[in-house]
């Protein structure tokens, strides 16, 4: 059977502040199919509830754009980890243009200027020369998220991928990125926002990854035991990560 495809790592969730933007999530319509789409790896289903989104977003709503934007966000990462580089561009330039409007309303709202960061960081993950003079404006945005609401989750979230993915000379820092996966994934729990919400599950998975990458193999074996408790089927992870995972440490 062919291996399913999904979402990378590269840039991995909804990241919500307010209480109204949390309903607006947890009541939208494509919150379930999308997770589902996820955690199957189709992503020609989330391609065409992607554009169903985008066709019925109001765009007076900023919980709506904030939605569609998420929903840009990850299928932009898979196209990226598949290498459609001129189809992420596509992508990238949409999101910005909304990202960028509500910047103009809401200049200090950290979740749109993590979201800002991690864009940027999507042009440098398309063209690696670039981070020589995006890798410091992609930081700017993220940190500004960050200290403006030290929990928030998709601040935390690219701060994580950014210390993950940066080489160490630059900064990188592995176990770092693990302090701000845990801190994104609490922040996950303690807002409720966890029950078929893939960008919850895949900050797990970033996590999981993490713990494996710096050798704390128990604690990747217990983050991986935990979302296929949550998320039974969740094949990322059923089928790849963690019988591979047990099959290189021999556990």
């Amino acid at each position: 059977m062919e291996r399913p495809k999904y979402i990378t790592r590269f840039v991995i969730t909804i990241s919500v502040l307010l209480l109204s933007i949390q309903l607006g999530f947890s009541q939208s319509p494509y919150r379930d199919p999308i997770y589902k789409a996820y955690s199957r790896g189709k992503m020609d289903v989330w391609y065409e509830l992607m554009h169903s989104c985008e066709k019925n977003v109001n765009s007076d709503s900023f919980n709506e754009q904030l939605e569609l934007i998420s929903y840009y966000y990850g299928y932009t990462a898979w196209l990226i980890g598949a290498e459609k580089d001129d189809s992420a561009e596509k992508y990238i330039d949409k999101s910005e243009k909304i990202i960028d409007k509500l910047l103009e309303e809401s200049p200090e709202n950290p979740t749109l200027l993590a979201y800002k960061g991690a864009y940027i960081a999507f042009t440098i993950g398309i063209s690696n020369f670039k981070a020589i003079y995006l890798g410091r404006k992609s930081m700017k945005y993220i940190d500004k998220s960050i200290e403006l609401d030290p929990e928030n989750i998709q601040g935390n979230i690219e701060k994580g991928n950014s210390m993950y993915y940066r080489p160490s000379a630059f900064g990188g820092d592995k176990a770092a990125a693990i302090e701000y996966y845990v801190k994104a994934v609490k922040s996950f729990e303690k807002q409720g926002l966890v029950v078929n919400n893939w960008m919850y599950i895949n900050t797990m998975t970033a996590l999981g990854q993490a713990y494996e990458a710096t050798d704390q193999i128990q604690r990747a074996k217990l983050c991986y035991e935990k979302i296929m408790r949550i998320f039974p089927n969740f094949m990322w992870v059923e089928d790849e990560l963690y019988p591979d995972m047990i099959k290189r440490n021999n556990l």
